[in-house]
C-alpha cells in the first residue's frame, strides 16, 4: 500500500510538472474570443480586423517569435503584409500587451500605426488599399509624398505599394497638376496680387466673405456663382502620433458650374485634403475627405487654421481648431468662456483651471493667455506666473483694442513648468450691437416701464388710474 501511494504521489507530482511546463514554455492558451488570445502571458487584441489576418489565437509563443508574412485586414478597406520577420513579444510593453485595435488603423483611404505603442514594426511592409477613383495615384506619407515607397499596381480602384519603413500614416490623393494662372481655380499658390483672372482683384469678388464659425451653414441662399461648405467650423483633439479623417460637404447652390480651389491656411504641416479642386455642375454636391496626421514629433499644443474653397468669385472656409495632447501630460487645464460674444474695446474673461498630474506640489509655473484669430493674428498677450499645488483656479481678462476685427476668436491658454507646457482654449466672438438691436432693447425697456407705472398707479390710486381702482373696490364693498 505504501509503494502504491509513493507512485500516485510521483504520477500526480509528474502531471503539474507537464502542466507548468506548459505554461512556461510557451504553449497556447486561448482567451475569451479568438481575436483577443493571451499566450504565456502574451495578450493580442486584433477583434476589429478579419479576412487574409493571421491567426494569431492558434500560435504558441515561439510562434509569435518569428512571424513570417503577418496580415492584418479590414477587407472593406484595405491591409498591410510584413515582409520582414516580426517578433510580437518584443513589440509587446511591460503590460504584455498587443493592441492592434487601438494602435493600428485601416480605414477609408488609409492606414495609420502608433509606433510608440507598437514598437519594432517600422519594418518593410506591402500596403492594399481599396475602394479608390484616382486618376493618378499618388502615395503620401504622414502628410508629403512618400520618398521610400514603390507602387506595385493599380487597376479597379485597388492599390498596391511596398514602402520600406512602415510608420505613420498613409494614403493615396490625386497627384496634384502644377499650378496655372488663368485656369478659373485660385489655388494654393495663388492669390489675387499674382494671379487676378483666378483669385479677383484685391477687395474684389475674390477676396469675398468666410464659411462664418460656430458650426452654421453659410450662404444658402444661391446665386449665379454660389457654393457653401458644410461644417464650416470643426475641433479634432487628437494625441501625438495619431491619424483622423474629416468630411467636409461641398455644395454648389448657384446656377453656374464651378471648379473650386482647396488650400489649408497654418494647418498644412496637418491637414492633408485628399483633392487640390473640385468640379461641381450647378446644384451638385460632393465630400471632401481631410487627411489630418499629429506627428510624435510635434510639440502638444493647440493649432489654428482654416481650410479654405476659392472660386475666382467668391471664398469660403471652414475654421478649424487641432488641440493636440500629450500622451501622459503632467497638466489638465481647461478654459471655459464668460462671455460668448464681446465688443471691440471690451473685454474677454475666461475661468482657468489647471490640475497637477504630477507628484510635485507647489513649484512656480507660469500662465501665458492670449487671443488669436483664425490667420493666427495675436491679440493682447499677457504673462502672469503663480505657485501650484494640485489645483489652480481663476479668471483671467483681455482687454481687446477698439480696432479689432469683428469675427470669432480663439481664447488661448498654455502653462510653463520649465520645459513641460499644456495649452487649453475657448471660442468667442467679437461684434458690435446693430443700431435696430439698440431701437429693440431700448422699445423693450420703455414697454417694461410703463407696465409698472401702470400697475404702480393702480395700487397709489393716481390719476384716472387710481380713481378706476378705487371705484371698482367701492362697488365691491357696496355689494
Amino acid at each position: 500500500m505504501i509503494k502504491r501511494g509513493v507512485i500516485l504521489v510521483l504520477a500526480f507530482t509528474f502531471l503539474i510538472g507537464i502542466n507548468f511546463i506548459s505554461v512556461f514554455t510557451g504553449d497556447a492558451s486561448e482567451g475569451s474570443t479568438v481575436s483577443n488570445v493571451s499566450i504565456s502571458g502574451l495578450r493580442i487584441i486584433y477583434n476589429n480586423f478579419n479576412g487574409s489576418t493571421t491567426g494569431f489565437n492558434a500560435m504558441s509563443t515561439p510562434d509569435l517569435e518569428n512571424l513570417t508574412n503577418m496580415t492584418l485586414e479590414i477587407s472593406a478597406y484595405g491591409k498591410v503584409i510584413f515582409n520582414e520577420l516580426v517578433n510580437l513579444t518584443l513589440v509587446a510593453g511591460s503590460d504584455r500587451t498587443v493592441n492592434f485595435d487601438n494602435d493600428l488603423t485601416i480605414a477609408s483611404n488609409a492606414i495609420a500605426i502608433d509606433n510608440s505603442a507598437l514598437p519594432y514594426l517600422n519594418k518593410s511592409v506591402n500596403i492594399t488599399l481599396t475602394g479608390l477613383s484616382f486618376s493618378n495615384p499618388q502615395i503620401m506619407k504622414n502628410g508629403i509624398v512618400c520618398a521610400d515607397c514603390t507602387k506595385l499596381s493599380y487597376s479597379g480602384g485597388v492599390i498596391v505599394f511596398k514602402t520600406n519603413v512602415f510608420y505613420g500614416a498613409y494614403f493615396i490623393r490625386e497627384t496634384p497638376v502644377s499650378e496655372v494662372c488663368g485656369n478659373g481655380v485660385c489655388g494654393a499658390g495663388e492669390t489675387s496680387s499674382n494671379c487676378a483672372a483666378d483669385c479677383g482683384s484685391p477687395g474684389g469678388p475674390g477676396g469675398g466673405g468666410g464659411g462664418g464659425g460656430g458650426g452654421q451653414i453659410s450662404n444658402q441662399t444661391g446665386g449665379i456663382y454660389s457654393f457653401y461648405v458644410q461644417p464650416t467650423f470643426f475641433v479634432a483633439q487628437l494625441k501625438k502620433g495619431s491619424y483622423y479623417q474629416r468630411q467636409i460637404k461641398i455644395v454648389n447652390n448657384g446656377t453656374k458650374d464651378l471648379t473650386i480651389g482647396i488650400a489649408v491656411v497654418n494647418l498644412s504641416e496637418f491637414i492633408f485634403p485628399e483633392v487640390q479642386s473640385v468640379s461641381l455642375k450647378k446644384g451638385e454636391s460632393t465630400n471632401l475627405t481631410l487627411h489630418i496626421y499629429i506627428s510624435d514629433t510635434r510639440p502638444s499644443d493647440v493649432y489654428v487654421g482654416k481650410v479654405l474653397f476659392r472660386t475666382s468669385q467668391l471664398s469660403k472656409d471652414t475654421r478649424v481648431i487641432l488641440d493636440v495632447k500629450d500622451k501622459n501630460a503632467l497638466f489638465d487645464i481647461r478654459t471655459k468662456i464668460l462671455k460668448r460674444y464681446v465688443r471691440p474695446g471690451g473685454i474677454a474673461m475666461a475661468n482657468v483651471s489647471i490640475i497637477n498630474m504630477g507628484d510635485l506640489r507647489n513649484f512656480d509655473v507660469s500662465l501665458e493667455y492670449k487671443a488669436i484669430d483664425f490667420d493666427n493674428n495675436e491679440y493682447v498677450l499677457k504673462k502672469e506666473d503663480f505657485a501650484i499645488n494640485e489645483t489652480f483656479n481663476g479668471i483671467f481678462e483681455l482687454e481687446l483694442p477698439e480696432d479689432i476685427p469683428l469675427g470669432d476668436y480663439v481664447f488661448y491658454t498654455k502653462i510653463y513648468a520649465g520645459n513641460v507646457t499644456a495649452s487649453s482654449y475657448d471660442t468667442f466672438t467679437v461684434e458690435k450691437v446693430s443700431f435696430l438691436a439698440w431701437l429693440l432693447l431700448i422699445l423693450v425697456i420703455l414697454i417694461i416701464m410703463i407696465v409698472v407705472f401702470i400697475r404702480i398707479a393702480r395700487d397709489k390710486g393716481w390719476g384716472i388710474l387710481g380713481k378706476r381702482n378705487k371705484d371698482k373696490k367701492d362697488e365691491v364693498k357696496e355689494e
